[in-house]
């Protein structure tokens, strides 16, 4: 178990930070003005929030095996939460969320999604 959650700890690390790098890169060749700040903190809130419920449920997967599915919507409502208190405030302060803030915290939420949703899928059919 160590060593998959390892593995899905390095794959999901290396491809957020590919993902960060091409995410600046698109953003400065189109010019947009954003927080490089923020944009940071987007992808490493999201890293740790995809790897804190990956470890959770795959501590509890055998014990809980039946549950899994609602822990992981219940995962997603947090991450959902954590964008409201957090982000949102901080993108509706000029009174309008653009494409560009609403990428900077979707792009990496959705490629954690998908890491944590195969990495489950392949764990539950292991159980």
């Amino acid at each position: 178990m160590t060593k998959r959650l390892s593995f899905f700890g390095l794959t999901l690390g290396l491809s957020l930070v590919l993902a960060l790098l091409i995410h600046k890169f698109v953003y400065y060749t189109i010019a947009v003005d954003y927080d490089s700040q923020l944009l940071l903190i987007s992808y490493v809130v999201n890293f740790l929030l995809a790897f804190g419920i990956v470890f959770v449920l795959g501590h509890y997967i055998k014990k809980l095996k039946h549950y899994i599915g609602f822990l992981f919507m219940i995962g997603s409502l947090f991450k959902f939460g954590i964008f409201f208190v957090y982000f949102y405030p901080v993108f509706k302060a000029d009174g309008m969320i653009t494409t560009y803030e609403f990428l900077l915290f979707f792009v990496p939420y959705g490629l954690g999604l998908v890491f944590e949703t195969i990495y489950l899928s392949r764990l539950l059919n292991k159980v």
